[in-house]
């Protein structure tokens, strides 16, 4: 980490106050009375810090202890924020965005449990969900570093709907596809692909040669960061000797550069609709676990090779009432 060369603690009468201080201004951490070593010093000096560094000049910095000040405080110092996929940060930032405005001056101190379950529940369905899936590390972050003294969301209870997900792409699905586009169509390379290899959208716009170990295609998933190991069959080498063996991608689009995981989902998107279906990339993810538990592999096979975390979830997806007809279908799409 950078050295932290604009924090500034004095001493005044035996009491510490701090400071952040650059280009001869000087902006306090809203954390005097402290010793320079507490965690909460360390804490505000990266949030004034990134405010600097990362966000537009003139951003005016939070009151001290206020929800806006602690979400800059998370932003700026969680590693479990660090961590998270782009498209969890994007989605995250909506949310927070929208209670930087209109919550942000609000006093750590007030927001309690009842608050929060109050505001979601009245908001309810998968979107209260996603907001309290966000608040919780937020708090939890503070509260281990003292800022607070308990996570407020911690114990909040929702009801919420049971997640559906996008449905396994059916056999029906599988044949107006296969039939709407010939081999040798961009569209049927992403259709195989996606169909062969079980990977997620992400991560089938990234995968290449460069990915084939052996008669093993292995790749780490982008999501989950679990590797995943998919097993060349004759099927599955047809395909890719199909895509250009030049390239550090499959699939290329019209320029000859690889695809970004939301073109390639539109593209397929659009392929689909052509076809009469609405399938989606990650209901021929769900075909692909079909395949293989009528092709005798267990559970924790079928999570090795599509890079699952939960058995229940690849038990689910195994489940589809057309297995028979998937596979056939499958098995004939080379």
């Amino acid at each position: 980490m950078t050295k932290e060369i604009y924090i500034r603690s004095r001493q005044r009468r035996g009491r510490w106050f701090h400071y952040y201080r650059r280009n001869g201004d000087e902006t306090s951490l809203g954390v005097h009375g402290i010793e320079p070593s507490d965690p909460k010093v360390k804490a505000a000096y990266w949030a004034e810090h990134a405010r600097w560094q990362d966000m537009p000049p003139a951003t005016a910095t939070p009151n001290a202890n206020s929800f806006a000040w602690g979400l800059d405080i998370y932003l700026s110092g969680s590693h479990s924020w660090k961590e998270y996929a782009d498209g969890t940060k994007k989605s995250r930032m909506a949310i927070f965005n929208n209670y930087r405005t209109s919550q942000g001056t609000r006093a750590l101190s007030s927001i309690t449990t009842g608050d929060i379950e109050a505001a979601l529940y009245a908001k309810g369905g998968h979107g209260a969900a996603n907001e309290l899936k966000a608040l919780k590390p937020v708090f939890h972050h503070l509260k281990k570093l003292r800022i607070i003294p308990k996570n407020p969301a911690a114990n909040v209870e929702l009801d919420t709907p049971s997640i559906k997900g996008f449905p396994t792409t059916s056999a029906d699905e599988i044949e107006a596809f296969i039939k709407r586009w010939e081999v040798g169509t961009r569209e049927r390379l992403i259709f195989d692909l996606g169909l062969y290899t079980g990977a997620a959208r992400v991560d089938l716009a990234r995968l290449g040669r460069h990915h084939i170990q052996g008669n093993i295609l292995t790749f780490f998933r982008h999501k989950s960061k679990v590797e995943t190991y998919v097993p060349l069959k004759s099927d599955l080498r047809a395909v890719i000797n199909r895509t250009p063996d030049i390239s550090p991608t499959f699939i290329l689009n019209t320029y000859g550069k690889p695809y970004t995981s939301e073109s390639l989902g539109n593209l397929y998107g659009d392929a689909a609709r052509a076809a009469g279906i609405t399938s989606r990339l990650h209901g021929l993810r769900k075909a692909f676990c079909v395949y293989w538990a009528e092709n005798g592999k267990t559970t924790h096979e079928i999570m090795a090779m599509s890079g699952h975390l939960s058995l229940a979830e690849v038990q689910r997806y195994t489940n589809a009432a057309d297995r028979k007809r998937i596979i056939q279908l499958i098995a004939g799409a080379a």
